[in-house]
């Protein structure tokens, strides 16, 4: 009898032993997953200039008396100009054209004009300040057209205008020099002309033009090796 007892014992244990066991692998089964954590994003700083919020004018506004002011952040494309006794010193960027960066400021458009003109990041920069002083010398002592409709440059304190200058026989746009001189690419914000004289399409292509007689003639940044 001592022996069967033991026996019984030890099943009842056994048996007792594997109810446990399958209630807490019930138990287990029956909870929920837990949730992944979702991952915060650092929030970007809010931004506002102050043009931000401007619409461009439906006509140009021409200011034919504009003056350059010189200044070490001038660019071929982009220049501090006063453009009367009624307005203060404004930055403004050429509509349609691009001449290349004066600093490592932007290294990513760096990067992306040297790949376009098949040229080093340092022959941009070089590039950049020969066309910068192209502008300087042709606009430092003279007077010249400012047009613009107030269109803000995205994220800059700063608006879209064309130049035109007084050349022989006639005016003429700087964004055609510019290209003519193989000082800048056509790229940007383009605009019909004023008057209506000409669509955006269609001077766009006739700057591309003057862009290839350039390469093909290796002037300015296309002279560099």
């Amino acid at each position: 009898m001592p022996f069967r007892e033991t026996l019984l014992n030890i099943a009842i244990t056994g048996v007792l032993v594997l109810i446990i066991t399958l209630v807490a692998i019930l138990v287990k089964e029956s909870r929920p997953a837990p949730v992944a954590a979702i991952p915060v994003g650092k929030a970007a700083a809010a931004t506002m200039t102050a043009n931000s919020a401007a619409a461009p004018k439906a006509e140009f506004e021409v200011f034919p008396k504009a003056r350059l002011v010189l200044s070490k952040n001038n660019e071929g494309d982009t220049l501090r100009i006063l453009l009367d006794e009624q307005h203060d010193e404004t930055i403004f960027t050429l509509y349609f054209v691009d001449t290349p960066e004066i600093t490592l400021t932007h290294p990513q458009l760096v990067q992306e004009q040297a790949r376009y003109f098949q040229i080093s990041q340092d022959e941009v920069l070089k590039a950049g300040l020969e066309a910068a002083g192209y502008v300087t010398s042709l606009l430092k002592d003279r007077t010249f057209t400012l047009l613009t409709r107030w269109e803000p440059v995205p994220d800059r304190s700063r608006y879209y205008g064309l130049i035109m200058v007084d050349m022989e026989p006639g005016k003429v746009y700087l964004a055609d020099l510019l290209m003519q001189k193989g000082h800048a690419r056509l790229a940007g914000l383009s605009c019909d002309l004023p008057g209506r004289v000409q669509g955006a399409a269609d001077y766009g292509r006739y700057l591309l033009d003057l862009g290839k007689e350039a390469r093909n003639a290796k002037r300015g940044v296309w002279s560099l090796p």
